[in-house]
Formats: C-alpha cells, sequence, structure tokens
C-alpha cells in the first residue's frame, strides 16, 4: 500500500488547483454574461424603454435572471469560503432558491458575529 504521505501530497496538489479552476470558472461565467449583455443590448437596446413591447420586456427580463444569478453565484463563492462547505452551502442554496433576502441575512449574520 502507499504511503500516507503520497495520499496527503496528492491531496496538496487537488487543493491548490482548486483556486485556478474556480477562477476559471468564474471567468467563464463573467465573459458569458458579457456577451449575454451585448448580445441583448444590440438586439433590443435598453432605451428608450418599450414596455409595451412584449419581445423586449422577455429579453431584459431574462437577462435581467441572467444577471441575478451571476452576481448570487459570486456571493455564494464569497459564503463557501468563509463559512465551509456545509454551512456556506446551506446559505448558497437559500441565496439561489430564495433570493437576496437570504443574502442581506448572511451579511447580517456575518457583520453581527465577525464585524
Amino acid at each position: 500500500p502507499p504511503a500516507k504521505g503520497i495520499h496527503l501530497e496528492q491531496a496538496r496538489g487537488h487543493m491548490r488547483a482548486a483556486p485556478k479552476r474556480l477562477a476559471a470558472f468564474y471567468s467563464v461565467l463573467g465573459v458569458s454574461f458579457i456577451a449575454l449583455l451585448l448580445r441583448t443590448l444590440l438586439a433590443q437596446p435598453l432605451l428608450p424603454f418599450r414596455l409595451d413591447d412584449a419581445e423586449w420586456s422577455s429579453t431584459w427580463l431574462l437577462t435581467t435572471v441572467a444577471d441575478y444569478y451571476v452576481s448570487t453565484l459570486c456571493l455564494c463563492g464569497v459564503i463557501v469560503a468563509t463559512d465551509g462547505w456545509r454551512v456556506g452551502g446551506l446559505w448558497a442554496a437559500l441565496c439561489c432558491v430564495l433570493g437576496s433576502a437570504f443574502a442581506c441575512l448572511w451579511v447580517v449574520r456575518r457583520l453581527l458575529q465577525r464585524g
């Protein structure tokens, strides 16, 4: 059987690779949203508002939802990095499923607990 030191070194290697994979994930996420936003702006300019136009409204609704989730996933990264996978994962799920009220609640909790 391999020595325990070999497994420890493999684990350390995976831990060092994780930030690079996460940085790549967030980079792709950000670039993808920029592409979506540019496509939306070119197809359906934001101004003037055309609230009576169903296509304009639905296009901007979907872009806004994507914007919310990109921002939420960024906050979820901070939450998990701060609170760990178990507690942070629960808070991240609450933010993704139940919305910004839980993001605010996490920030309040964090400020009151750790300043």
